[in-house]
């Protein structure tokens, strides 16, 4: 019985998914741990281990809320090693680090554009860079 019940839960779960729009699809892709736990927990659920499947119940709404903000994260730290040269020469010319926010981007900009500027003493070329700089990595930021 346990198998047939699977296999029909396997069946409805596809056809849910395809019927679904490509954003909630999305959203069930990039939460796959809590589906894996909530999936563990309906098996044990089905099988009578009641504790070990509100276990897993509770590990799947966890993995729900807790996942995205984890995973972002480690997506960031995957993207540093395939970064753009380009992003590496604007946090040179500004002095920020990879994990620096958009205010500690606007912050050290104007730090610097306090020397630079040509109304300062500064060049144009050198605001121009600067500005430039700034422009690239708050664009990555959004």
């Amino acid at each position: 019985m346990l198998p047939i019940l699977l296999i029909l839960s396997a069946v409805f779960v596809l056809l849910f998914v395809l019927r679904m729009g490509g954003a909630y699809r999305l959203v069930l892709v990039e939460r796959w741990p809590a589906l894996a736990f909530a999936g563990a927990a309906l098996v044990l659920l089905a099988r009578g281990a009641v504790w070990p499947g509100l276990g897993f119940g509770v590990l799947a709404i966890g993995a729900w809320v807790l996942w995205p903000a984890f995973n972002r994260r480690l997506r960031k730290y995957d993207s540093v090693a395939a970064e753009d040269p380009q992003d590496v020469q604007a946090r040179a010319i500004l002095g920020v680090t990879v994990t620096a926010s958009e205010s500690d981007i606007r912050r050290a900009y104007r730090a610097k554009m306090a020397s630079a500027h040509p109304d300062r003493g500064g060049s144009n070329a050198e605001a121009a860079r600067l500005t430039a700089a700034r422009d690239r990595l708050l664009r990555k930021k959004r």
